[in-house]
């Protein structure tokens, strides 16, 4: 596929943004090659990529994750997408579970009824309750 012209104008702002952070990364003591292992990529691939070449999603993602390097691609924000994901994640790591008292009380007739508690996935059960009517 070709590259456009909002392709370049990504890759370059991209760039703009995460060089900074490779620089900070670089006074702390840290190799190109170990900043470029955190992105996801080698030493000559962020060395293209800083020059204005494409970055993968994966690394648009890890340099989010990593730096909070969020460039728009046309109306498009990382930033948005990411923090809605993690917002649905922190939803579910506070859920609870709640354990309720289940009771069924019925005359002896086992010819009549049966139940049975079916899996139907790791984390799902199904109740199954069958009644013989007396005619």
């Amino acid at each position: 596929m070709k590259q456009t012209l909002e392709d370049k104008l990504f890759s370059n702002r991209f760039a703009d943004a995460l060089a900074p952070h490779v620089a900070r990364e670089r006074k702390k003591g840290r190799t190109l090659a170990d900043v470029a292992s955190s992105l996801g990529v080698t030493a000559a691939g962020l060395q293209k990529q800083l020059s204005g070449g494409t970055p993968s999603i994966r690394t648009i993602a890890l340099a989010y994750e990593l730096f909070r390097v969020s460039v728009p691609y046309k109306s498009v924000e990382i930033a948005r997408i990411m923090s809605a994901k993690q917002n649905k994640k922190r939803k579910g790591a506070n859920e609870e579970q709640l354990f309720l008292p289940f009771e069924i009380s019925a005359p002896i007739r086992p010819k009549r009824m049966s139940l049975k508690l079916v899996s139907t996935n790791v984390r799902r059960y199904q109740l199954q309750l069958t009644v013989g009517l007396s005619r």
